[in-house]
């Protein structure tokens, strides 16, 4: 019988293949962007393939053919009966990957004769690294300290896991705030009855301010963005560094980011510009800018919305509006707004 090992994205899996015999694969599809409906299988696959293809991703036949082999791979293991072990860590991207790799794998074990033991390594920091990231800033000696460490995943997981994921993908956000403000509220450890996974009402937070504030319509990424640039141009390079350096657990990749620079200089009344063709698939070294009417969003004498309108997907809720979302979210109250 063999072991899976599941992880977050390529720098991770590279170091843990040099310290295990056993295959590893990956879940690293960003699920806080872009429509995440409730349905399963090749049809999910599809969805999420040709969103990420439309938003600067890979092509639509790399992607998907990406996606159906991480799923595969956990279908097959489940189906063999392997062990499986779980490797994330505490932030958004990872968190969301976690709650969805959990729902698949209880709903094929459940269809399997065969019974995986499946274990869940998850941190927030790493002894002697002051500023703790991810998994994958860990040297081979560093990972090879967490072989073994892994507690049991149990029915309390699962059944978490499956709540918040559900809730997660469903039209209304109203049930996932409930269980993202019981998780916040439930602060003790999973050892003295805390919830099974610790880091997940945080991060669910976290993706709550990814929708329009009540303030001026911006996401917290897009505020933290034109805050960056109330100072003068940057590139789009060093400008994704400065908000990450910002967000006390980062989880955006730069793909998504500059997707999100580009949303903004395409909008009606643009709040950036890009100093290159919008097109360009690595926008690291362009330069960019915040326009007057950034500014007057920023500052709350305008509402990026009422502006710009809306056309995003988080979740199952697609905010859309041309002068307006459906849901926008109070940051200091912790609240939707509809």
């Amino acid at each position: 019988m063999s072991t899976l090992h599941i992880t977050n994205g390529d720098c991770a899996a590279d170091t843990l293949r040099l310290i295990v015999k056993d295959p590893v694969t990956i879940m690293a599809d960003a699920l806080h962007e872009g429509p995440c409906p409730p349905i399963e299988g090749d049809a999910w696959r599809e969805v999420r393939a040709r969103f990420i293809a439309s938003n600067g991703g890979p092509a639509y036949d790399d992607i998907k053919n990406a996606l159906d082999g991480w799923d595969r791979a956990i279908a097959d293991a489940c189906h063999r009966g392997d062990e499986i072990v779980l490797w994330f860590e505490h932030d958004l991207f990872d968190q969301l990957a976690l709650i969805r790799t959990l729902d698949l794998i209880v709903r094929l074990k459940a269809g399997s004769r065969m019974s995986s033991r499946v274990s869940l390594i998850c941190i927030g920091s790493f002894p002697g690294v002051e500023r703790f990231v991810g998994l994958g800033q860990l040297t081979t000696d560093q990972l090879a300290t967490l072989i073994g460490t892994g507690v049991p995943v149990t029915a309390g997981h699962y059944a978490l896991a499956t709540d918040a994921w559900h809730a997660f993908r469903s039209q209304d956000p109203a049930s996932l705030l409930e269980i993202t403000l019981q998780l916040v509220a439930a602060r003790t450890p999973v050892s003295e009855g805390g919830p099974a996974l610790p880091f997940l009402g945080e991060a669910l937070l976290r993706f709550f301010a990814e929708l329009p504030s009540v303030a001026n319509g911006l996401s917290r990424t897009e505020e933290l963005a034109l805050q960056a640039l109330s100072s003068g141009p940057s590139t789009a390079g060093a400008l994704f560094c400065a908000t990450q350096s910002r967000e006390a657990r980062p989880f955006m990749g730069d793909t998504t980011f500059f997707a999100i620079l580009r949303r903004l200089a395409a909008a009606r009344v643009p709040l950036v510009t890009i100093e290159a063709n919008p097109d360009e698939v690595d926008l690291g070294p362009h330069r960019i800018a915040i326009t007057n009417a950034g500014r007057d969003v920023l500052a709350g004498r305008t509402d990026h919305l009422r502006l710009n309108g809306s056309d995003l997907w988080r979740g199952g809720v697609h905010l859309s509006g041309l002068d307006r979302s459906p849901w926008r979210w109070d940051t200091r109250g912790e609240t939707l707004v509809s």
